[in-house]
């Protein structure tokens, strides 16, 4: 592509950037949907999920070359030991959180988890990676290079809401009643709160990324109610709720102890966004 269209791309408003952006993202499900579909992995979230990280990663190159950026301007590079400490850290907090949300929801609902007799051990690590490159497609797609230039634009609060709704609204299916679509949105966008502030605190991917994957495999494994029952190790027997208290009951140890770590995180990591990185 000449030095003109680079140059004329990059002018582009940021919200259009952006949304270009997250259109590609999105055509690039429905075409590994579709190339799927023809062939014996159809279905195979693994396989889906592995052709969609490397698509995806693809076209951010492409847009960092014709922006001339680089994959450190996104948060998105090899770790270092700290990158991979956060990882780490994030992966162990993820999963500390969701052990947490669920046995508080244990408690008042009364229900008990027993071992699943469908699941199989030999499928562990496939569940693994099927979950980290479904996370790491999100965080990218959503905290990497649209948030970065957003934040750059119109900083924290404007970025971060507006991620959050386009976040929630990736969950949204169009078989959900209007009650499940607000709770979808909610949850979504105080959970797309917490990994933008994990971007913003250390100007990388890598916290975030963690974050999101070990609260997803705990939930896979671990489920909160037995509507989440499904291949993990544990199912959801049992227990009780009146049904206008199942939302309460659902939603408030959730972002109790979300908010508490997205408070812990403001505060508790230095803010290195302001800062310029030595080259």
């Amino acid at each position: 592509m000449s030095t003109a269209k680079r140059f004329q791309y990059k002018t582009f408003p940021v919200l259009v950037r952006a949304g270009i952006y997250l259109g590609v993202n999105y055509m690039l499900i429905f075409l590994v949907q579709f190339i799927t579909g023809f062939l014996p992995i159809k279905g195979d979230a693994l396989y889906f999920n592995l052709i969609l990280c490397i698509l995806l990663l693809l076209f951010t190159g492409f847009i960092l070359r014709i922006e001339k950026k680089s994959w450190k301007d996104i948060g998105c590079i090899p770790g270092n030991t700290t990158d991979i400490l956060n990882l780490i850290v994030g992966t162990l907090a993820g999963i500390a959180m969701l052990l947490l949300t669920a046995y508080i929801i244990k408690l008042l609902v009364g229900f008990h988890w027993d071992i699943n007799p469908a699941f199989q051990w030999s499928h562990l690590f496939a569940i693994v990676v099927t979950i980290f490159c479904s996370v790491f497609v999100q965080e990218l797609a959503f905290r990497g290079y649209p948030f970065r230039i957003l934040l750059d634009k119109w900083g924290e609060w404007p970025t971060q809401i507006l991620i959050a709704l386009l976040f929630g609204l990736m969950h949204v299916t169009n078989t959900m009643s209007v009650s499940e679509v607000l709770l979808t949105m909610l949850s979504t966008g105080v959970g797309s709160l917490l990994f933008g502030i994990a971007v913003i605190k250390t100007k990388r991917l890598h916290l975030s990324v963690g974050i999101h994957f070990g609260w997803n495999l705990a939930q896979f494994l671990l489920p909160r109610s037995a509507s989440q029952n499904g291949d993990g190790i544990w199912i959801v027997t049992g227990g009780n709720t009146q049904p206008e208290l199942s939302y309460v009951i659902w939603m408030v140890p959730y972002l109790l102890i979300v908010l508490t770590a997205y408070f812990i995180i403001r505060n508790g990591i230095e803010n290195n966004y302001a800062k310029k990185s030595v080259s």
